[in-house]
């Protein structure tokens, strides 16, 4: 990646050097590079792929739009990649609950009820479920999906 003033004298050159981008920025803007027809053809391409291939370093409007619209026809896989990933999160959360740490909505409850611990963690998340799930059909019943 070029930067400017990478030198420690603040001499203002152009040259390359390592710039952490921990949010992908950079590949973010690569792929907007090119016409706008050629973005559009890009998701239309990937809107229509049956497998949305989940590997945690993207997630496109086009895959968000085909898991809302094509339900029925698109599935949603995690890729080999991310597996690990996902264990060790997955890991640190039952080794959390096991040795008793407080976890923000995992041993505790959400929002003003934060306070409130429980040792029913898988019955909280269910709740948390439903209660998102009634807000998304809310917000898909008013506008008439």
């Amino acid at each position: 990646m070029e930067a400017k003033n990478c030198s420690e004298n603040n001499k203002v050159e152009t040259r390359s050097c390592r710039v952490s981008d921990p949010l992908n920025w950079g590949v973010a803007a690569e792929a907007l590079k090119g016409s706008h027809l050629d973005e559009v053809k890009r998701m239309v391409v990937e809107y229509r792929k049956p497998v949305v291939l989940l590997g945690g370093e993207t997630f496109t409007i086009s895959q968000v739009a085909a898991i809302a619209r094509l339900a029925e026809e698109v599935s949603v896989k995690l890729s080999e990649a991310a597996r690990g990933g996902v264990k060790a999160s997955s890991d640190w959360v039952m080794d959390s609950m096991n040795n008793g740490t407080n976890s923000y909505g995992v041993t505790t409850g959400f929002g003003a009820t934060s306070h409130r611990r429980t040792k029913q963690g898988g019955a909280l998340q269910k709740e948390l479920i439903r209660n998102w799930a009634g807000a998304v059909w809310i917000v898909w019943a008013e506008i008439g999906k």
